[in-house]
């Protein structure tokens, strides 16, 4: 048997043979078989079945791979879109570098409609943590709420001594927060909340006098996308509640870049890489190749989902992003 010279990471070298790094071939007849190895074990019934109860009672934001992901390619601890101060950048032109730089400034610019410099300020959709640091760096009082644990995990480690909320802002204990914060922030959280009952608990959890600042997209019309409060519905509820927008901005073009060079990424490298595979697939392993087409067909129909989300285009068609100042009148 030949035997191979193999350098390791600290360029001594060690001598393996060569039957170790023969590849095990993936073929259709052993992805059925291993399935259903462990289906007919009996010592696997209990664990899969609290796969699907673990599925059913869980919820996205408890708990989010992509959320892992995105926080490793963009450590600053935002999860928001930024706001770039030159909104006619072009993707080609965009960097990692521009959109940390760009998500620090839309936080620092949230830092700044903070009036009440003594009070409490809850971070409601925390993120990984990002406001939450800029907030201490101006000596304010930061208390962070998510329901996501990849999030909770990532913030008590980095921010010890911040008080956590663990959950939905809906499900705040009112008791215990009652007036409790002279400022909520809501970034880029609040189009996943219930409007009448966040309005409803942001209401309560605010000192007299305190101030809302909400930064986050609405949709312009009711045939848009299913994604974030429609302008309208929003405006006519906190009127009913006596809110008062104190102060709004239009940033829309000026998160477009962030957007687009995501959409173009996927363009360039999701999209070609995902094929990449499907067609490897299809020449190394036929049979597997076929027996997985309508799953393939349904990834790809996701994938084009996404980029959609995250098209420019459509995005400045259907959505308007708005930074706002509100109180109570």
């Amino acid at each position: 048997m030949r035997i191979d010279r193999i350098a390791d990471s600290t360029d001594s070298t060690r001598w393996l043979p060569e039957k170790l790094f023969i590849k095990k071939k993936i073929t259709a007849g052993f992805v059925a078989k291993s399935i259903a190895g462990r289906l007919l074990l009996p010592c696997n019934w209990k664990p899969f079945a609290r796969c699907f109860r673990a599925r059913e009672n869980g919820q996205k934001s408890a708990d989010d791979a992509s959320l892992k992901l995105y926080g490793q390619i963009l450590p600053g601890g935002f999860l928001n879109y930024g706001y770039s101060e030159n909104p006619t950048v072009t993707p080609g032109t965009t960097t990692i570098d521009s959109i940390q730089n760009a998500q620090i400034c839309y936080g620092e610019r949230l830092a700044d409609l903070v009036k009440d410099k003594e009070s409490r300020v809850l971070d409601a959709g925390c993120g990984l943590g990002g406001l939450v640091g800029l907030l201490l760096k101006r000596g304010l009082f930061p208390t962070a709420l998510t329901p996501n644990r990849t999030q909770i995990r990532r913030v008590r480690d980095v921010f010890p001594a911040v008080p956590m909320i663990e959950g939905r802002l809906e499900k705040i204990p009112l008791p215990e927060f009652h007036h409790a914060f002279g400022t909520v922030i809501t970034s880029e959280s609040f189009q996943y909340m219930n409007l009448p009952v966040a309005l409803d608990v942001i209401k309560q959890v605010l000192k007299p006098g305190g101030r809302w600042i909400l930064c986050d997209y609405f949709r312009t019309s009711a045939d848009a996308r299913k994604s974030g409060h429609l302008w309208t519905d929003f405006t006519t509820a906190i009127e009913a509640r006596g809110w008062h927008i104190v102060s709004q901005q239009d940033i829309t073009a000026n998160v477009l870049p962030s957007i687009a060079f995501a959409h173009m990424f996927g363009q360039r490298f999701g999209l070609p890489a995902a094929q990449f595979a499907a067609d490897r697939l299809e020449r190394k392993r036929p049979a597997l190749s076929f027996l997985l087409q309508d799953v393939i067909g349904k990834l790809r129909a996701n994938f084009q989902s996404q980029l959609d989300v995250v098209d420019p285009v459509i995005f400045a068609r259907e959505k308007k992003y708005m930074t706002l100042v509100i109180e109570q009148r």
